[in-house]
């Protein structure tokens, strides 16, 4: 059986520590779950593979900051202040006591797999991503070893030359669903020559501004990216009510990370990048443009993250709206990250260009995960995985997306908050 064994709590996306600290500042107490959803519709797993995944994911407990680390985050993260790092010198992942994971028998020798994590907000944010890229690497590594990582340097390579010889901002965002952390490095080690290929030439003007993965980040002298998750706007709302919870999210964040002034070279280090559509993107309209307050953030804040839904209409109302509230579109960034390849991005950036707005890109699986089977030459689809907070305080947490028929949470929650804010669609429940 492979052993699934994460060698640092670096290992995670930015956006989970920027989280942890707002939370710890704001929520120190707030109780939560995160419930699993296994979005691919024929994965089963052996027992071979769910032991491998219990010894991954009990490999957590063991790990711990290391002063090194702690030195690291202080000197390129300087967002991240003292109480913070010193709650991370002492920070200990204890799955014993926070994870539960049952394993259900479909056929003789395969079923499914349920996660529940339970736990102090600030305690167990740090589980999604780990945990997902330790199911990741154990399906692949024994349920569907028909692939290799042969080749993928240059596949990465390949797409990164592309992307950045037709002026693509970049960033990877695959740390969640990749195939394994040996596939993520050698992927990301490819986009990295392309980048420096794409700098020496002088004539490309894309480039790799970073990636989300804090280990990967630190081990070559990249940018750490990221910035909010869905789960912020969605403990807040459950905690603090509907009633403007995106702004309320926003504010909060506020009160931990005052908006810099944007500074062009360095666009991955900016965490003040709106996520729209926990609720929707209407109703994230609806709550900044009720007052001037409310603009006020739009106009400070140095852009938007689009995840969902219909980009170009996206593009054109977000364009529409910032020259409304009198501000220079041409100033403003939409960074798109909804289920990006090198085709989309394309596309993405001559809607932005012919809109007169900045984009830039995070794309995930396409990088990390873009594999064919060995034995025929065929596509090797990820595993499409999910975690996401269920509750907080015994309240229900949910989300509703800007495919409004693809919803996360407690199925009566989501039916009220669809009626409180005057959402259509389809009622397919995602019970996690």
């Amino acid at each position: 059986m492979p052993r699934i064994a994460l060698t640092s709590l670096l290992d995670t996306d930015l956006y989970k520590l920027t989280m942890q600290q707002a939370v710890l500042q704001n929520f120190p107490t707030a109780e939560v779950t995160y419930r699993l959803t296994v979005r691919s519709p024929d994965a089963l797993f052996t027992e071979a593979c769910v032991e491998a995944i219990k010894g991954g994911i009990e490999h957590l407990g063991t790990l711990r900051f290391t002063p090194e680390e702690l030195d690291w985050l202080r000197q390129t993260c300087p967002f991240f202040r003292e109480p913070y790092l010193c709650f991370l010198q002492q920070f200990q992942l204890r799955p014993a006591e926070q994870v539960r994971l049952t394993y259900t028998p479909v056929t003789a020798k395969q079923g499914t797999i349920e996660i529940e994590i339970a736990g102090l907000w600030r305690d167990v944010i740090l589980y999604e991503v780990p945990i997902m890229a330790i199911i990741s690497e154990a399906y692949f590594a024994v349920c569907d070893a028909d692939w290799t990582v042969d080749g993928q340097r240059e596949r990465a390579y390949a797409k990164g030359q592309e992307l950045f010889q037709r002026g693509i901002m970049l960033s990877e965002f695959g740390t969640r669903r990749r195939r394994s952390f040996v596939a993520h490095d050698v992927i990301l080690a490819g986009l990295m020559q392309a980048h420096s290929e794409a700098v020496a030439s002088g004539e490309a003007t894309g480039r790799l501004l970073g990636t989300s993965n804090v280990l990967l980040a630190r081990k070559y002298g990249l940018a750490p990216n990221g910035t909010i998750a869905h789960e912020w706007t969605m403990g807040i709302a459950a905690l603090l009510g509907y009633d403007q919870s995106n702004r309320k999210a926003l504010e909060l964040w506020e009160q931990v990370y005052s908006p810099p002034a944007y500074t062009p070279t360095t666009p991955g280090n900016n965490l003040t990048i709106a996520l729209t559509d926990t609720f929707s993107t209407k109703v994230f309209w609806e709550d900044l443009l009720s007052d001037e307050h409310g603009k006020e953030i739009l106009r400070r804040w140095r852009g938007l993250r689009q995840d969902s839904g219909d980009s170009a209409a996206f593009v054109e109302h977000a364009v529409a709206t910032y020259r409304e509230i009198g501000v220079d579109p041409a100033t403003k960034l939409i960074v798109f990250s909804d289920a990006l390849t090198v085709p989309r991005c394309l596309a993405l950036q001559a809607l932005a260009q012919q809109h007169g707005i900045q984009a830039g890109f995070g794309v995930g699986t396409h990088m990390t995960n873009d594999f064919v089977r060995v034995s025929d030459g065929s596509p090797s689809e990820a595993l499409n995985l999910v975690i996401k907070l269920y509750s907080i305080n015994g309240h229900p947490a949910v989300k509703i997306s800007d495919d409004l028929t693809k919803n996360t949470g407690d199925k009566d929650e989501i039916a009220m908050v669809k009626r409180r804010f005057g959402l259509d669609g389809g009622e397919h429940i995602e019970d996690a």
